[in-house]
Order: C-alpha cells, then sequence, then structure tokens
C-alpha cells in the first residue's frame, strides 16, 4: 500500500511477520475462497481482494507468575471464561499462523500447560481467535500465559543457541566476517 502511494495509520505492525497487527483476508483471483493472512508477509497479485481485519480488542489480564508450580487453575484464576469454549473451531479455522487453537484450549482445560505453551510458540497475538469466538474466550492471551509459566517453571535450555556461540568462540565464521569487514561500501551490498 505504500509503494502505492497509501497513507497507513493503522494495522501497521513490525512489517516481518512477528507482531500480528496486519491481519487481512486474502482471496487471490484465482482462488474460491479468502484466507487469513498475514498483510507483511502476504505476496500480492494481479486480482487479489484484500479486506483487513479488526485488531484485539480484549484487555491482557495483569496475570502474576505463581509461586508454586502452576496448573490449570493457575491460568482460569485469569482467563476463567476458557472454560466456557464449545470446541466449535472458528478460532482454528482463522489463525493465520495455522495454529490448532482449539486443541490449545483443550489442552489448558485437561492441564498440560506444556503442551499449551508449545502449541502457541508461533502465535503472534493477532487475536482473531478472541474475535470469532462466540463464548468470549480469549485463546492467544491464554496461551501467551501459558509460555510465560512454562519458561518461569520449566525452562529449557537453548541447545542451538549455544552450538552457535561455541562455533563462534572457535572461529567458525572468522573467515567470512573478516570478509565481511575487508568489502568496501559498495561491494557489502553482494556480500
Amino acid at each position: 500500500m505504500w509503494h502505492l502511494g497509501h497513507t497507513l495509520l493503522g494495522k501497521v505492525g513490525c512489517l516481518g511477520g512477528v507482531c500480528g497487527a496486519c491481519t487481512v483476508m486474502a482471496r487471490p483471483s484465482d482462488q474460491a475462497l479468502p484466507k487469513t493472512a498475514l498483510a507483511c508477509q502476504t505476496m500480492v497479485s494481479e486480482g487479489m481482494e484484500i479486506s483487513f481485519l479488526p485488531s484485539d480488542a480484549s484487555k491482557k489480564a495483569l496475570a502474576l507468575l505463581p509461586e508454586a508450580a502452576p496448573s490449570r487453575d493457575t491460568l482460569f484464576q485469569y482467563y476463567p471464561e476458557t472454560r466456557r469454549c464449545v470446541a466449535c473451531q472458528a478460532c482454528s479455522s482463522i489463525c493465520p499462523q495455522e495454529i490448532d487453537v482449539m486443541a490449545g484450549v483443550r489442552d489448558v482445560l485437561m492441564g498440560d500447560l506444556p503442551a499449551v505453551a508449545e502449541r502457541f510458540d508461533s502465535c503472534v497475538m493477532c487475536g482473531l481467535c478472541a474475535a470469532v469466538c462466540e463464548s468470549t474466550v480469549r485463546p492467544h492471551r491464554v496461551g501467551l500465559y501459558a509460555r510465560r509459566l512454562h519458561g518461569a517453571f520449566y525452562p529449557q535450555t537453548p541447545s542451538h543457541l549455544l552450538d552457535r556461540i561455541d562455533e563462534i568462540s572457535a572461529g567458525r565464521y572468522q573467515a567470512e566476517w573478516s570478509d565481511l569487514m575487508e568489502a568496501s561500501s559498495s561491494d557489502k551490498g553482494n556480500v
């Protein structure tokens, strides 16, 4: 839209696919049905129809970390409406990240907080799941809180990150770094 000269005041966020601010319904001309997507991650094509979707209007609960290990009741304390899920799958069908949101809510009801945290790992907090929920469940907020609880009480060692740090310390990328630093400013665009 910016390249076409339109000024956008809303629905603009990170431009990198991680904030969920730019949710749209997009229907390429060769498709019968539209699909939810993040505008910043959607390639525009000739004849494509795009509709901007409303932003999440729900308020985030001030959910504190408990002193003892969390349970599903920890989540229900801040998000009691989660118990009202009727398993309609509207939340899953609208998720632009293709998360099985309803299964995440079911995991909460079963008390499997690690499963909830993992399921919502790619959630961008766009809030479309909450917008379509007839039972007023806010799955994205529940998923985020489950991720916080899981990180606080069941931290995992980031083995891939630690491996990369070891490689850097051992000089694995020194040649590439030297080449980059020695390149002229006109060459750096090609490196």
